[in-house]
């Protein structure tokens, strides 16, 4: 993910694409008899149901929720989106600086114990709750006064601290509260999982308590857990030295392995429990991520820190598989002497030869009996060493997940034409990418198994889906078919099940993929009598 900040302004500006989801928000039609001569304003629900399923209130494929309001307001059924969050819409419907009553209903019995109010105000008034206001997670900011008070910027009996960010529109929130008789004061939210934070720390409301002037703002991106957030304000501790991580991920964002809009980047090692809440972010957009953390000075003995990078905080996607972790040892930052790491993910270096690699491995072609095949791949070569000499080979397979395979003889070519013996199999295309010269020439085999078994010529998937379009597509497709569709499938290259649409009973739909990750899918169609239809298309 990357962002653009103005600093020292106030504004800040970010842009990420993915772990945000749009909502689509509709309106329940209204009891017209209701309507007053006063009715220019209006509020949008959105509602979070998943503690509600969680705990077996509520039966996202049975149940409904509505919001119940007073004054004559009809019930309003909200509409179901991504992560169990419901939504709907009252348009021009209240009256200005009136206060109305409403909780939440799930069917016709099932009520909130909380009560709810709002008040009309000009324009559209946004509502976003938990069923009950029983969160799944919270986000707890803890800041550290103490050495402000040394300082004499904070006098406790006196001043109050506050958050200044994007999660309270930049407005400020309510005075933060005092931890115990320490000087660390806590304010808890509950934010979104997924988005992004920006925010500073400021004594009472004049901005002239700022902190971090002319520097850029804290930034966070909210897991779906709870989560203790810790800093001293305006980051002076004298107990404590700058940390600077920077890795460069410009490669692995050619090579479509990491997309900026969609991806994260985080860093896990024995100074965090090996997987906190520390992401790098692309404050410039050069594809260098950076975080900065102000260390303890313990560690000045304690050390070296131990570490890798992550993509999307997993294990599986971290960088330097089967290696050492990296090392570094944190030094007093005397003399201008910053401590500072940085490298490429995984060691991509393009002053160093590297072995090339493919991605985007399919299979293209119709799975039936004597049809001619074809592997599909993209290569890279971060040195910008041209493909040469790559080889291919294809395996016949008795499960769909390509374990037990057997190596087909001759079939060492990019296409491949379907045989007798393959029916009822599942095929693998196999390419080891080469390139043309160097030390490292050779890279690592990848496989893709076909997405059904071979079929006979009776069962052929000829002329089900006629065409798909927009293809490359951003935010929907469409789909004609030969046949009332039944069911549409989409998976990406892993196979992985990323979307179903059930019953669609059209011969064209249109299917929104605004929330896919960017790269290449398969679309399979089903319809009547068996028939089915396999094509590839691209988000971008």
């Amino acid at each position: 993910m990357h962002f653009s900040q103005s600093a020292c302004t106030g504004t800040l500006r970010f842009s990420f694409v993915g772990l945000l989801v749009l909502l689509e928000i509709a309106a329940t039609p209204f009891d017209v008899s209701a309507l007053k001569s006063d009715t220019t304003y209006s509020v949008s629900f959105q509602l979070n149901m998943s503690k509600a399923v969680q705990q077996h209130v509520f039966n996202p494929d049975s149940d409904f929720v509505y919001v119940i309001m007073d004054q004559g307001i009809a019930p309003m059924r909200m509409v179901p989106g991504p992560n169990y969050n419901y939504t709907c819409t009252l348009f021009n419907e209240l009256d200005s600086g009136v206060t109305y009553h409403y909780k939440f209903r799930i069917n016709d019995a099932v009520w909130e114990t909380v009560n709810r109010s709002i008040t009309a105000r000009p324009g559209m008034v946004y509502v976003k709750a938990w069923w009950n206001d029983e969160a799944l997670n919270y986000t707890q900011f803890m800041v550290n006064m103490n050495y402000a008070v040394q300082s004499g910027w904070f006098h406790p009996e006196t001043d109050s601290v506050c958050i200044v960010g994007t999660m309270n529109d930049m407005q400020g929130s309510p005075a933060m509260q005092r931890t115990d008789t320490t000087l660390v004061y806590s304010y808890v939210y509950t934010l979104d999982p997924g988005s992004i934070q920006q925010y500073k720390y400021r004594i009472n409301a004049d901005s002239s308590g700022l902190e971090l002037m002319n520097k850029p703002s804290r930034i966070l991106l909210v897991p779906d857990t709870l989560l203790e957030v810790s800093a001293d304000f305006n980051n002076y501790n004298p107990a404590k030295r700058l940390m600077t991580f920077q890795c460069k991920m410009g490669y692995y964002v050619k090579a479509h392995h990491f997309y900026p809009d969609n991806d994260w980047l985080d860093i896990a090692g024995n100074f965090n429990g090996w997987g906190a809440n520390d992401v790098l972010f692309d404050r410039t957009e050069d594809t260098i991520y950076t975080l900065e953390k102000q260390m303890d000075t313990t560690w000045f003995r304690n050390g070296p820190f131990l570490f890798k990078f992550r993509i999307n905080g997993n294990w599986i996607t971290s960088e330097l598989a089967g290696k050492p972790d990296r090392s570094y040892t944190l030094h007093d930052t005397v003399n201008g002497n910053p401590n500072i790491f940085s490298c490429y993910y995984n060691n991509l270096d393009p002053h160093v030869l590297t072995p090339p690699w493919v991605y985007d491995v399919s299979i293209q072609g119709i799975l039936i009996n004597h049809e001619i095949l074809s592997g599909m791949y993209t290569y890279e070569n971060i040195n910008g060493i041209p493909e040469a000499n790559t080889t291919y080979q294809w395996y016949r397979s008795t499960d769909p997940q390509g374990i037990n395979l057997t190596p087909i003889d001759t079939a060492n070519k990019i296409t491949y034409t379907v045989d007798t013996l393959d029916i009822g199999k599942w095929l693998v295309f196999e390419v080891t990418p080469k390139a043309a010269y160097g030390d490292s020439a050779v890279g690592k085999p990848v496989r893709v198994v076909s997405i059904t078994s071979i079929g006979g010529v009776g069962i052929s998937e000829f002329n089900l889906i006629s065409r798909i379009y927009p293809n490359p597509a951003s935010e929907f497709i469409i789909v004609e078919a030969g046949k009332t569709l039944e069911r549409v499938e989409i998976i990406d290259l892993t196979g992985k099940l990323m979307m179903v649409i059930d019953q669609p009973e059209s011969r064209a739909i249109r299917i929104q993929v605004g929330t896919l990750p960017q790269g290449i899918y398969i679309l399979r169609a089903f319809a009547d009598e068996g028939r089915t239809g396999v094509v590839k298309f691209i988000r971008q």
